[in-house]
């Protein structure tokens, strides 16, 4: 199930973007043995996904939000 997320100016962010970042997320081999997560392998599935699709600095922009929610538990 996807999520509505914005980024700061407003405009939402694509289910499939939203989407990408969970299934990163979710990802085992995307955490540390501590299982906090390693947010630079997190980014860089992203990129693997989206890059074919969207700009980097889109993917960009909607990670550093996506991750800041995540983290604040937003």
């Amino acid at each position: 199930m996807s999520r509505i997320t914005h980024l700061k100016d407003g405009s939402m962010i694509k289910a499939d973007v939203v989407e990408s970042f969970d299934s990163a997320i979710a990802n085992p081999t995307n955490s540390y043995t501590d299982s906090s997560i390693n947010w630079n392998f997190v980014e860089a599935d992203m990129y693997m996904d989206l890059s074919g699709v969207y700009a980097s600095s889109y993917i960009d922009e909607c990670f550093a939000v996506l991750a800041e929610t995540e983290v604040l538990g937003v």
